[in-house]
């Protein structure tokens, strides 16, 4: 562990849509926490329109690195997408 990274056991994940909670997971590692954003949005991306698409296929493809940057250095991640009035946010937050 370099001094930059902080000893974290548990990430808080959360997903809302239009400030109603949808879901929560309690995690164990930064890997775990991107898996249940990640499957999130594979199950959602179909029903997406193009630019909130690319934004969620953009945090898919490169996104990743830095959140699991940001969670080791225990700093919360946080990705939302909005298409027409709809706003979904999923947030993981280190608990230390």
């Amino acid at each position: 562990m370099t001094t930059q990274q902080h000893a974290v056991g548990l990430y808080y994940c959360e997903c809302y849509v239009n400030a109603h909670r949808l879901g929560a997971y309690d995690a164990h590692s930064p890997r775990e926490a991107l898996r249940w954003v990640r499957i999130s949005l594979m199950v959602i991306a179909i029903t997406l329109d193009e630019e909130p698409y690319r934004v969620a296929r953009t945090w898919l493809d490169d996104g990743q690195p830095t959140a699991t940057r940001d969670l080791e250095e225990g700093k919360p991640h946080t990705l939302t997408l909005k298409q027409g009035t709809t706003a979904a946010t999923w947030t993981i937050s280190p608990i230390t």
